[in-house]
Parts: C-alpha cells; sequence; structure tokens
C-alpha cells in the first residue's frame, strides 16, 4: 500500500469523504482534497506520513489557500504554522474565500 492510499484510508476511517460517492478510492481522489482532509483533521503520525508523500511547496500552497483563510481551523493552522511549515503564521497575507470569488468575477468581466 502507497503513502496517498494509507493516508486516503485515514481520511475514509474519519469519514471526512462523507459528501463524495461511497465509490471513491485513492486513485480518483484529487490529491489537493486529500491533503486539505489530512491537514486539517490529521493527527501527528498522518501529518508526518502526509509530509513525507508530498512536496512541501504543494502541502503549504493547498495550506494556505484552504485552511488559513477558513476560521474554523484557526487552533490547527497556529499548529501547523509552528511545527510543521516553521513560520509565523501572522506573517501571511491571506486571500480570503469572497476576495478570490470577487477576482474572478472581476476578470470574468473586464
Amino acid at each position: 500500500m502507497d503513502n496517498k492510499e494509507v493516508l486516503f484510508n485515514i481520511a475514509k476511517d474519519l469519514d471526512l469523504f462523507w459528501s463524495y460517492s461511497k465509490d471513491i478510492t485513492s486513485e480518483n481522489m484529487p490529491d489537493e482534497i486529500l491533503i486539505e482532509k489530512i491537514l486539517a483533521y490529521g493527527d501527528i503520525d498522518a501529518l508526518i506520513l502526509l509530509f513525507k508523500t508530498y512536496p512541501y511547496n504543494i502541502l503549504y500552497k493547498v495550506w494556505e489557500r484552504e485552511l488559513i483563510p477558513d476560521g474554523r481551523f484557526e487552533p490547527a493552522n497556529y499548529f501547523l504554522a509552528k511545527f510543521f511549515f516553521n513560520t509565523n503564521i501572522n506573517n501571511i497575507k491571506v486571500e480570503t474565500r469572497i476576495n478570490r470569488l470577487i477576482k474572478i468575477m472581476n476578470k470574468e468581466r473586464g
């Protein structure tokens, strides 16, 4: 079993794919979704495996784009910033989901 499949099974056991088809597999699960779920809900062992499986820059990009703007994950974000991303979360400029949506809408109009 490869690392992605192990991570997928961890997330599936936590019932993090409740909104997906019951037939979803690790092969057809987008990496970004799996990364987001493990960053948000994974335990230490899952996080360590995640960082062994995916490049740092991809993990950082998903974290910055999907988790940091989401206030529900504020405690997890401080933990991830300090222990996994070795950064001060207060120094990260965050683009909120609404700002991203406004930017997309403006591009379509313009």
